[in-house]
């Protein structure tokens, strides 16, 4: 585990809370710390009893006392787990990541030997890992073309703009659009072929799919 995952754990070792607001979330963090304060002040009211007559003292403060240190003791492991729980979730998100960079790196080797078969394997294991990045449907509708399954070809490059929210693919994916859309074209057509609007495609059934199946990110989660 790296070291930067790490830190949030020990700062919840020194103080409950902190490492949820170190790793990102403030809200979780502020409530753990909202609730060791009732902690701190149940141990200092029974303190304060100890300075009272016994017979004005509502609250045995050895009551008060244990029930601070067993609350503090309770927040304490709720944060300390809490931490390494995201911190173990952050390494396998890493690692998922690294396995589907992986399969991306042999679609380009298999695409280059021309074995189009295993290109399009190892991006379908690449987009099970991570089924809306751009990369790896860029890359497969590139295949599809050339593969000559324009229908599939169209999908994943629709799918590619559509997730491309920095752009990396934007005039490359709408270029192979033109090519396909030309090709697709009958001869006897009268009109020319038209490019592809640049407005982002309708999302289809396997899109809505993914939108239900993905998770809420922790960013990057």
């Amino acid at each position: 585990m790296k070291a930067n995952s790490l830190v949030p754990v020990c700062l919840s070792v020194v103080f409950p809370g902190a490492g949820q607001i170190a790793a990102g979330r403030p809200a979780r963090g502020l409530l753990l710390i909202f609730l060791l304060g009732f902690a701190v002040d149940g141990y200092l009211y029974s303190q304060a009893q100890t300075l009272l007559p016994p017979e004005r003292a509502t609250i045995s403060p050895a009551s008060l006392r244990g029930g601070a240190f067993a609350l503090g003791g309770l927040l304490w492991a709720i944060a300390i787990a809490d931490a390494a729980a995201t911190a173990l979730r952050s390494r396998r998100m890493e690692a998922s990541s690294g396995l589907a960079n992986s399969h991306i790196r042999e679609a380009l080797v298999a695409y280059l030997r021309n074995d189009l078969p295993a290109a399009t394997q190892s991006l379908r294991a690449a987009l099970r890992i991570r089924p809306r990045d751009p990369d790896a449907l860029f890359y497969s509708g590139v295949i599809h073309a050339k593969a000559g399954h324009s229908r599939k070809a169209r999908k994943a490059l629709c799918r590619c703009i559509r997730y491309d929210t920095e752009g990396k693919w934007d005039d490359e994916a709408h270029e192979q659009l033109r090519v396909i859309e030309g090709a697709s074209q009958s001869p006897s057509s009268s009109s020319s072929p038209s490019a592809p609007s640049k407005e982002k495609p309708q999302m289809d059934d396997e899109d809505e799919n993914d939108k239900k199946q993905e998770p809420p990110l922790e960013t990057s989660a």
